[in-house]
Parts: structure tokens; C-alpha cells; sequence
């Protein structure tokens, strides 16, 4: 995949606003699933409890297992597999 595939998608999604970076088709309901999960993981915490850039997060959205990047509220997407 090279980066001038990505597309940057604006999501708004429980009163914040998302980038989803990825050059694949996603559905809203797996963006949506996908954010929820990252939310949980705490993927979008700032300060001591705030993950370090390039950490990629695994999860498991609507049959899918997604490895994405977060990076403030840009989400990455890298891969999309059947889980």
C-alpha cells in the first residue's frame, strides 16, 4: 500500500471529531465499532497514561480484526482481515 492510496475520512462520532486515514472501504458501523474499541483500549488518552507514537493497536470490530495507528484523534488504518 503506499500513502498516496490513503484518504483521509472526517468521522464525528460522540461529540469529538475523527480523521480515519486508510485506502481501504470501510463501513460506518466499523468505523464507528472501531473508534468505540480504540476508546476502550485507551488509544486517545493524553498525559503519563498516553501511548507512545507507533504503537499499533490490534482490534476486533463486525467479524474484521483491524491493526491501525493513533496518533491524537488520526486513526490509521494498515489492515483489514476476516477475523
Amino acid at each position: 500500500m503506499e500513502m498516496d492510496d490513503f484518504d483521509v475520512y472526517p468521522i464525528s462520532h460522540n461529540g469529538r471529531v475523527y480523521n480515519i486515514i486508510t485506502a481501504m472501504d470501510l463501513t460506518f458501523r466499523e468505523v464507528r465499532g472501531l473508534i468505540d474499541a480504540l476508546v476502550a483500549m485507551k488509544a486517545f488518552t493524553a498525559g503519563p497514561d498516553a501511548h507512545e507514537h507507533g504503537d499499533l493497536f490490534t482490534c476486533a470490530v463486525e467479524g474484521f480484526v483491524f491493526e491501525v495507528d493513533v496518533q491524537g484523534l488520526d486513526v490509521m488504518v494498515y489492515r483489514k482481515e476476516q477475523a
